[in-house]
């Protein structure tokens, strides 16, 4: 494609916090993705992925006043909270769960409800960037 920077634009090398591992999910900036790799310490970034379905740990909550449990239910929106890099601007060490004053981040796609309160570890959640595909 002509003046494409990268042949998958779904995938992108970045500055990262050294925090990030493989496949723990990010914001970067108000983008969702997921860490592919670990930092490199020698180059200073790590890879993501910013669109596809991953397995995510997510909470049936929200924390709006009142703090409350939400079963989540296939289809769901899901938002995410967590620690700022101000360096990188990539927020890790997210929660999501159902908190709507919180950066979007994708839906819950797994096969069944989440129990009001529960933590999944396992949750199946497609990512909610547009990556076009010209």
């Amino acid at each position: 494609m002509l003046n494409q920077l990268y042949p998958d634009g779904s995938v992108i090398q970045l500055p990262a916090p050294s925090a990030i591992t493989k496949g723990m999910p990010v914001l970067i900036g108000t983008m969702p993705g997921v860490a592919i790799d670990n930092y490199n310490a020698t180059t200073g970034r790590c890879t993501f992925c910013l669109e596809g379905i991953f397995t995510i740990t997510v909470i049936a909550q929200s924390t709006q006043s009142p703090v409350s449990g939400l079963t989540l239910n296939v289809g769901d929106e899901l938002f995410a909270s967590g620690t700022l890099d101000a360096t990188t601007r990539i927020t890790y060490n997210l929660t999501i769960d159902k908190t709507r004053g919180n950066a979007p981040f994708g839906n819950y796609v797994g096969s069944a409800a989440v129990t009001a309160g529960a933590t999944s570890t396992t949750a199946a959640v497609k990512l909610q960037n547009s990556v076009s595909r010209d």
